[in-house]
């Protein structure tokens, strides 16, 4: 770590020695007439918390990832509709988006030309798809807005804005590479002739995005490509960034999420941090109760070692009329799950029309972010850890009726997340505390109730049974709340 705070410094000694609008680091494509990006540098950049390495740090201070935007390639939208769409994240609170490098909607544009026959030519670049990638890192650099970048996804391949199938480009047959199973198996089957060209797109990409210090790595979006392909290009990254004096940090998404923590695992020499996402939907996740449990169990298999697990897309959106993604209440319950139970980020998925797989930026994400943002004026959750274990339910029979979740520094302060609903449960602290005082945020109506002084309980006998400690939480109306508990003495 030493190592690299003192590479980063001198890095910021070249920049400023450097002319005007020259880039401080080299151009991995090697080509002529490369444009330099320009890049916005960060005085510290994104990497995990030294005190708390379940997070992430940045400029110097831990930083807790959380957002939402209207769609998954955010680089592809240009002037004020993406300055404007980054300010209003930014504006409540939000400081994360996703970013695929994909070009499979309308009006997106590839990396490659197309001639007028409508055929892409991998050999020759698209500037234009290289400056939308430098203004959008650009613009999120000076808003401080980290941005998790994927370099594949499955789902844009095949279709007839697919640069790689043969059948759309001029470089090599449709039997070269025909369906996404070829392009995949590249690094496997060592088919040199299209490695070569995958290979000359990823030094393009990162001769522009390792000039930036606020960037996190994913190789694939819902991969199931397995280890082969996967840690190829993971490990090109970290050589890559090493060759620059740099440290890049690198995941793989799995579609199946504890595939996501094994392979983290297994391959922790190449992947600095974990993906779940997968957990954040009805189909392959979990809702309610069975969301928590699944993290609190990649929390213990990753203890001896841990990492941050980040979700950069939580699902569900309008009314569930997609199933498999959920309802936008669910998400939203969701969204504050991950928070207490200790992951590093939370961002709300896209609300791509017409199966609606997200909430995107809506009017409620943005309610729900200021809220967070409130509790973290007054929380101090990177010194907190998830701890359900203090809860105690007044009616055994109840357990499965009644939602919280509790995130804890013990002994000095609570949280404890309400959904939507009327909830009684109560508190032990653990520690032997006497006063508390207690504070009620509303999520919906973005306000805190008149602090509590309150008395903490205890029964029982150190000599005999032990001692309980109860401090009784109800929540003040069916509204979403956070109940805060501070001690007094």
């Amino acid at each position: 770590m030493l190592f690299n705070r003192l590479s980063q410094f001198l890095l910021l000694i070249l920049f400023f020695l450097l002319p005007e609008g020259t880039a401080p680091v080299g151009n991995l494509a090697g080509e002529p007439g490369n444009k330099t990006t320009g890049a916005i540098q960060a005085p510290s950049p994104i990497q995990p918390y030294d005190e708390n390495p379940w997070y992430w740090e940045y400029e110097g201070e831990p930083i807790l990832l959380r957002g939402g935007s209207d769609d998954d390639n955010l680089f592809q939208w240009t002037g004020d509709k993406l300055t404007d769409h980054l300010d209003l994240l930014a504006s409540v609170g939000g400081n994360y988006v996703r970013n695929t490098m994909s070009n499979r909607d309308e009006d997106n544009v590839s990396a490659f030309p197309r001639n007028s026959d409508g055929f892409y030519n991998l050999d020759q670049w698209n500037e234009e798809y290289w400056d939308r990638l430098t203004f959008f890192l650009n613009e999120t650099a000076k808003r401080g807005i980290i941005v998790q970048l994927t370099l594949w996804d499955v789902f844009d391949l095949g279709g007839p804005n697919d640069p790689w199938t043969g059948k759309n480009n001029v470089n090599y047959s449709n039997e070269v590479i025909g369906d996404d199973d070829d392009f995949h198996n590249t690094v496997e089957t060592n088919n040199t002739e299209v490695l070569a060209y995958q290979k000359k797109y990823i030094d393009k990409l990162l001769s522009i995005a390792l000039s930036y210090d606020h960037i996190l790595y994913n190789i694939n979006n819902e991969s199931s490509e397995g280890p082969i392909w996967e840690n190829y290009w993971a490990r090109y990254i970290n050589q890559a960034a090493n060759d620059m004096g740099r440290e890049a940090y690198v995941t793989t998404m799995q579609f199946d999420p504890s595939n996501s923590v094994r392979a983290a695992m297994t391959y922790h020499d190449t992947y600095s941090y974990v993906e779940i996402s997968q957990n954040n939907q009805d189909s392959r996740g979990a809702r309610g109760q069975g969301h928590w449990d699944n993290i609190m169990d990649w929390r213990k298999k990753l203890a001896s070692d841990p990492m941050p697990m980040n979700n950069e897309k939580v699902y569900g959106g309008a009314d569930g009329v997609n199933y498999s993604a959920g309802t936008e209440t669910e998400a939203i319950n969701r969204f504050w799950r991950n928070i207490f139970a200790g992951t590093a980020s939370s961002r709300f998925h896209r609300p791509a029309l017409p199966r609606v797989w997200g909430s995107g930026l809506n009017e409620r994400v943005q309610t729900n972010l200021k809220a967070l943002d409130m509790l973290l004026e007054e929380f101090d959750i990177f010194s907190a850890s998830p701890h359900n274990d203090l809860l105690r339910h007044r009616v055994a029979a109840a357990r499965s009726a009644v939602e919280a979740y509790v995130t804890a520094d013990i002994g000095n302060e609570y949280a404890v997340y309400f959904p939507r609903g009327r909830f009684m449960i109560d508190l032990d602290p653990w520690e032997y505390v006497e006063q508390v005082r207690v504070r009620w945020l509303n999520i919906e109506e973005l306000s805190w109730s008149e602090p509590e002084e309150v008395e903490v309980k205890w029964e029982g006998d150190r000599s005999n049974w032990g001692d309980r400690g109860t401090i009784t939480l109800k929540t003040p109306g069916n509204e979403a709340y956070v109940a805060l508990v501070e001690v007094i003495k």
